[in-house]
């Protein structure tokens, strides 16, 4: 593709559209958003004069009928990702998907398929692994000083931080609770940087213990990973929380390696709780603050890396994602996330799901 203007179009108009991929496609080089769509006309007409986009539908279908954007992305809860994405796919669009890219393995593999298909790219938005300090571990990684990786560590674990303000708690709209916001970042990031070895099997347990409960507890946004953004919040009922509050699994690797696994959005734990490490026959390492665990000569060290911050700017990923994507469409640049890596976090996350609801350990096929 030429260096021509890239048109884009967004598809839902919650938060992390208005505090994420409107400010990270307006600040793409030679892109402009041309259009964004939401279920609600107001919402869409109202984060459209916020942002200065010219168009606003009710129906997405429409909208990419009559703009006939080069690239969309989506928005939209979890549950409506397969459509919404092979919908737009189908109509000649690059898509940038929000994670998860669905809700079961078996729709991201007809995602893909769809996108093969249309000859379109379909990246789905893991953009943890744009963290600086993430990066720097994936190269540790790469360049051997951890030998081989053979267990880790990884959790995202919030204190009291239910998303409030949006349908993440309803199994219609999300699919899942924590497993499917949070720790899909946590468990991509950690696979991707071991180098993605095939999950083979898991041993999980879910609960809802805290989030379904009136606690009358002062919170914000921000604790629930919305620091801004959040124009139309629903009206939060703990008794319509229908899906796991904290989830817990060990996951086996192909070669013999594990993953211990945790997630939650709601409990009793200090701040901080929970850190990803990953051992290795060379080296170990922690995520935060990044360290290298090894040996100099015949005494133990630790080396800390000095490791240039992060922007401080909101979803700084979701900036260099759209960037990346540009990249990808215009130079053919090898895209960050691929469909193997998606599609084995996909198995790995049904396999959660599955092995909680049956009560065992479950097979990956």
């Amino acid at each position: 593709m030429s260096k021509t203007t890239l048109r884009v179009a967004i598809i839902g108009a919650g938060m992390i559209a208005e505090a994420g991929h409107i400010p990270a496609w307006q600040g793409t080089p030679d892109s402009e958003i041309v259009a964004i769509a939401s279920r609600t006309a107001a919402h869409a007409q109202e984060a459209a004069g916020r942002h200065g986009i010219p168009r606003a539908y009710d129906d997405w279908r429409r909208m990419l009928e009559e703009t006939r954007p080069d690239v969309v992305s989506v928005c939209t809860p979890n549950a409506t990702h397969r459509e919404v994405a092979i919908g737009a796919l189908e109509a000649g669009c690059h898509v940038l998907c929000e994670k998860p890219a669905a809700t079961s393995h078996a729709d991201a593999v007809a995602m893909f398929a769809a996108a093969e298909a249309a000859g379109r790219v379909l990246y789905v938005g893991q953009n943890g692994r744009f963290a600086v300090s993430h990066r720097a571990a994936w190269e540790i990684a790469r360049a051997g000083h951890l030998g081989e990786m053979y267990y880790a560590e990884t959790a995202a674990m919030r204190r009291r931080g239910v998303p409030t303000w949006g349908v993440f708690h309803l199994r219609e709209y999300a699919g899942g609770g924590p497993v499917y916001d949070i720790g899909v970042h946590a468990l991509d990031t950690l696979l991707w940087i071991m180098g993605n070895p095939r999950v083979v099997a898991v041993s999980s347990v879910t609960f809802r213990r805290i989030a379904d409960r009136d606690e009358g507890l002062i919170t914000s946004l921000s604790e629930s990973g919305a620091p801004l953004g959040v124009h139309h919040p629903r009206p939060f009922d703990p008794g319509e929380v229908n899906v796991e509050d904290l989830a817990a699994a060990f996951v086996r690797l192909d070669g013999g390696g594990a993953v211990t696994f945790r997630v939650s959005w709601a409990a009793n734990i200090p701040e901080g709780f929970g850190e990803t490490v990953i051992l290795g026959t060379e080296g170990g390492l922690r995520l935060q603050p990044l360290t290298l665990f090894g040996r100099m000569g015949r005494y133990q060290a630790d080396v800390t890396p000095l490791v240039p911050p992060d922007p401080d700017v909101p979803f700084h990923g979701i900036h260099q994602e759209t960037a990346h994507l540009a990249r990808v469409i215009r130079e053919g640049e090898e895209p960050l996330v691929r469909r193997e890596e998606v599609l084995n976090v996909m198995a790995a996350l049904d396999a959660i799901y599955r092995s909680a609801a049956e009560g065992h350990e479950v097979q990956v096929a």
